[in-house]
């Protein structure tokens, strides 16, 4: 009869719990830089004395970023034990976790991260800006999970 300090306990793993990222459009970075940026024009206009249309012309660029304030979008991604899934605005998308050979991570000059998903047909998916979680978040989920990742830094295209 063995010992029962002998006997070892095999249990199963766990499974990964499930990643959720979600984010807002509206936040107080970019009410910040919309403010500093309209400032800055007014500034212009008022000391300068710029012309209208130069001042037109300079605030054009942030046009998105008020949209941005007022529709507040969301965006998120989801990592479950059999899919990943995004959304942004109106656009979504899903894949299995069983067609993904890889998940490439780009790290580009304005120093954003691109995830382009590379599936085991060879198909490629980008998967949109907003809808990317932090990398140091999605690298563990991706371990947690067993899905490989790569990482690449400042590659131009």
């Amino acid at each position: 009869m063995p010992d029962p300090g002998d006997i070892k306990e095999s249990n199963p793993p766990l499974p990964a719990a499930d990643y959720r990222f979600r984010r807002q459009g509206r936040s107080l970075a970019l009410a910040l830089a919309l403010a500093a940026w309209l400032l800055a024009l007014a500034a212009l206009a008022i000391f300068a004395q710029a012309s209208l249309w130069l001042i037109a012309l300079l605030g054009l660029p942030t046009l998105p970023g008020l949209y941005e304030l007022g529709k507040n979008p969301q965006s998120g991604l989801d990592l479950t034990e059999d899919r990943l899934s995004w959304f942004t605005g109106s656009l979504q998308g899903a894949v299995p976790v069983f067609q993904i050979a890889r998940l490439r991570l780009d790290t580009r000059l304005d120093l954003s991260v691109g995830a382009t998903l590379i599936l085991t047909s060879g198909d490629k998916l980008r998967l949109p800006q907003p809808a990317t979680p932090p990398v140091e978040a999605l690298t563990q989920a991706l371990d947690a999970r067993g899905i490989p990742h790569e990482r690449h830094h400042f590659s131009l295209f």
